[in-house]
């Protein structure tokens, strides 16, 4: 009795999008939470020493004073690389052929959870920031030092882990949904690309 072949989900239909949607979006959170912490731990503690490139700041701080841009750009070149080749090829057939359309939308999840967590937000009293802060300035206005065991008190953690947690995500889905865009519609080949449209060349006769 032959044994029954396996069931492949239907990469058009809906519960392939939906894969393709989570697939996605678990490499946005995967960049903003732990991509970016990992290139900067690692280049404070492998590339730094090699260069002789020294800084009093700690990593974390380093991190937090730069949050934007290393949120940002990791994204960004993820999105714009095939992730399908580095995943198991279970998954691969399905991003590579979802990869432009879904992947456009990576951003809708993390701004929906920045969207309820800003709804949500009420000012807590603390002395380490006054009770009138806003809900924009609460998760866009990042924390410059992060708090240690020796200084707790150096910042908020609570703000730390919220900016970490939910307006990370957020910058980072957009720049992966953008990302991708570049390069389905293959902007930096068209910008690099110096061609003469138009040009048509004339024989010349005897």
């Amino acid at each position: 009795m032959a044994s029954p072949e396996p069931v492949a989900i239907d990469r058009k239909s809906p519960l392939g999008y939906v894969a393709a949607f989570i697939l996605h979006t678990l490499i946005v959170y995967t960049c903003a939470i732990n991509l970016s912490q990992w290139l900067v731990f690692h280049w404070f503690r492998w590339v730094a020493p090699i260069f002789s490139v020294s800084t009093s700041v700690p990593p974390p701080d380093w991190y937090l004073q730069h949050f934007e841009l290393m949120t940002i750009l990791p994204a960004l070149l993820t999105g714009y690389v095939n992730v399908a080749r580095f995943l198991p090829s279970a998954y691969r057939t399905l991003l590579r052929e979802s990869r432009h359309s879904i992947a456009t939308w990576a951003w809708v999840l993390p701004t929906l959870v920045l969207l309820y967590r800003m709804l949500e937000y009420r000012a807590p009293a603390s002395v380490l920031y006054g009770s009138s802060m806003t809900a924009l300035k609460y998760f866009f206005e990042i924390q410059t030092v992060a708090p240690t065991f020796q200084n707790p008190l150096a910042s908020d953690p609570i703000r730390v882990w919220a900016q970490f947690s939910v307006t990370a995500p957020f910058y980072a889905g957009v720049a992966y949904s953008l990302g991708t865009l570049v390069s389905k519609h293959q902007l930096l080949t068209k910008l690099f690309t110096f061609e003469k449209r138009g040009e048509t060349t004339t024989p010349v006769g005897p």
